[in-house]
């Protein structure tokens, strides 16, 4: 039975079977380099908070991963794409407005002493909620 679905299989589907199974590979790609971010970044405390800056190699490798995967959406309807797009650049560019505010608070010059505090308060808010997302992930991965 296969012999024969294979053979009413044209080269254009077999060529869109292809760019499906590379973009999901992407995405599988890009998503555990994204566990892996957050698994650092869910380490940063007040007290540590340069220690997000050690994710500045991972987040390269993921923009750089974005710029391939823009290649590789064509596969999808059009709202499928952008969907995907969206939520990978709205990563990308989150984590790397934390890590470039961070950088900056590490300079010590040109922010006031209200302004410094503030700023690190939002930033271990963000911290402390990626904190309980991922232990809710986590919980309910051992429920599933």
């Amino acid at each position: 039975m296969t012999d024969t679905m294979n053979e009413n299989i044209t080269p254009e589907q077999r060529q869109t079977g292809r760019a499906l199974a590379r973009l999901q590979k992407r995405i599988a790609k890009m998503h555990a380099l994204r566990d892996k971010m957050n698994a650092g970044l869910a380490r940063v405390t007040e007290k540590n908070l340069d220690l997000a800056l050690t994710q500045k190699k991972n987040l390269k490798e993921l923009s750089s991963e974005y710029d391939q995967l823009t290649n590789e959406v064509h596969c999808l309807p059009p709202l499928d794409a952008a969907s995907v797009l969206e939520d990978e650049y709205n990563y990308i560019l989150t984590i790397g407005n934390i890590i470039e505010t961070t950088r900056e608070l590490k300079k010590k010059n040109g922010i006031d002493k209200d302004v410094r505090e503030s700023i690190t308060s939002g930033l271990v808010q963000f911290y402390e909620g990626l904190r309980r997302e991922l232990a809710m992930a986590e919980r309910q991965k051992k429920k599933n």
